[in-house]
């Protein structure tokens, strides 16, 4: 959650999983290529969790963190625009030479820190800092090189050679006894963190009563347990662990008495939140909604630990992505009661139905504020959603978007006055974070007064709860 392109998040924009923020890498749980538990691996990360076991040939790499690279993984990566894989061209024996590759820091990143989910964060000064980097290959040749003594773009992975596939192979702008063919092994000169005795509270606020507890206090309570569970991502890669944790409902039970009808705000370290009806996390008829911060007996990184919400039982039960909260921070029991609403998107034939939870996860993960100015009041209201045109994500080729309420009044703006337009919003919320009033509930088309394209014909719409693209 603490990156900003974490667009997995929405099923309609699954199409942007594959970009990477500056130089994020590009491999993790939602770019694997296949549906294996993870549990099925054998070799790989002793921290957190890795990618899933994937086709052809593999790379392992180690630091912080261990992971694995497979081919059919790659394949896939490498199609994301901001991945840097494209044609290089390097001298070897004074000759050019045309590669197929990507900037070696680009994987570097998988294990230069402890961080286990995408986009991985290439750390710039610490390679400059200095640490050592060994490249083996399958047979066994090795050459060790010190990062400082390179400049971050020298090195890079190459599947591809003038024109034809090759196995894998570091190339770059360096002497060419660093050429390596056929590279299995990349390992940093840098050691996993105790992840144990981190310094990270839980702080929960619950019917007014205000309490932390640290990890270790955690685990000492008596609803303690560790259980199955897994959880599927928009490319319908599933991953599954034996998690450790407490149950949620038991440690709010000791401040405040759940019901049904409450709702239940868990906050991200970055300020993610996501709200949770009581009910929904009552529901034990297939297995309990835990407050997890071990996996597969290891204590988890800050992402996507050090707590994480899932669910676990006998049963294995499963949970979409994006009502898995990482990196969770607070517990916050508000009086008010939850309320749930699905919109609509319509496009000819198909029809999307987004719930609460799937919006409310891109809301807050781009949290774009507009101040709306109401000509008709003469006051000027904060709010907080996400652009129409990122909603729209995975959708082309309209030419105008409808915006319809509850009680069927539609505006229709032009595609190309939305597009790229984020002073245009659907907002969730009031600018403080606050739920929308019962008039304006569910959404409200928002957009900020100063904005430089104000779509032609652009009204207020309250209640929304459809769009359609034409």
């Amino acid at each position: 959650m603490k990156k900003n392109l974490l667009r997995y998040l929405l099923p309609g924009l699954a199409a942007v999983l594959l970009l990477f923020a500056g130089c994020s890498t590009v491999a993790n749980e939602n770019s694997a290529a296949q549906n294996q538990p993870a549990v099925e691996k054998t070799g790989t990360d002793t921290i957190t969790h890795a990618t899933p076991k994937g086709e052809g040939w593999m790379i392992k790499i180690s630091g912080v963190r261990s992971d694995e690279i497979w081919e059919s993984n790659f394949v896939k990566w490498k199609k994301a625009p901001s991945s840097g894989y494209g044609e290089y061209e390097f001298s070897e024996k004074g000759k050019p030479v045309i590669f197929k590759a990507m900037p070696l820091k680009n994987i570097i990143a998988i294990a230069d820190d402890a961080d286990a989910t995408m986009p991985y964060s290439f750390l710039s000064a610490k390679w400059k800092d200095g640490y050592d980097i060994t490249m083996t290959a399958s047979d066994g040749y090795s050459v060790t090189v010190n990062s400082e003594d390179f400049p971050e773009d020298a090195f890079y992975l190459a599947d591809g050679r003038d024109g034809e596939n090759i196995s894998p192979m570091i190339t770059g702008n360096i002497s060419t006894q660093f050429w390596l063919r056929e590279i299995s092994d990349i390992s940093l000169s840098l050691q996993p963190l105790a992840l144990e005795n981190n310094d990270f509270e839980l702080l929960l606020d619950i019917g007014g009563k205000e309490d932390s507890f640290t990890i270790s206090e955690l685990e000492k309570l008596s609803y303690y347990i560790e259980d199955r569970g897994n959880y599927t991502n928009t490319y319908d890669n599933n991953f599954q662990f034996l998690w450790g944790g407490v149950k949620i409902v038991s440690l709010i039970n000791e401040y405040a008495k759940l019901s049904e009808d409450m709702s239940v705000i868990i906050e991200a370290m970055d300020g993610y939140a996501m709200t949770y009806s009581a009910a929904q996390l009552m529901d034990d008829s297939d297995g309990e909604w835990i407050l997890a911060f071990k996996e597969d007996g290891k204590y988890m990184p800050e992402d996507p630990g050090y707590i994480r919400l899932v669910k676990v039982g006998p049963e294995n039960p499963t949970m979409l992505g994006h009502t898995s909260a990482r990196m969770v921070k607070k517990i916050i029991l508000e009086n008010s009661s939850f309320k749930d609403f699905t919109l609509k998107i319509i496009d000819g034939a198909k029809v999307e139905n987004m719930d609460r939870q799937t919006l409310q996860s891109g809301v807050t993960t781009w949290r774009t504020i507009v101040n709306h100015f109401n000509s008709k009041e003469d006051k000027t209201t904060a709010y907080m959603g996400m652009p129409i045109y990122e909603i729209l994500g995975n959708y082309s080729g309209y030419d105008t978007v409808s915006i319809v309420a509850e009680d069927g009044y539609t505006m229709t703006l032009k595609a190309e006055d939305l597009q790229d337009n984020a002073d245009v919003i659907l907002a969730m919320f009031y600018g403080d974070g606050s739920e929308l009033a019962d008039n304006e509930f569910p959404l409200v088309v928002a957009w900020d007064k100063d904005a430089e394209r104000i779509p032609s014909g652009i009204k207020p719409v309250r209640n929304v709860a459809q769009i359609i693209v034409e």
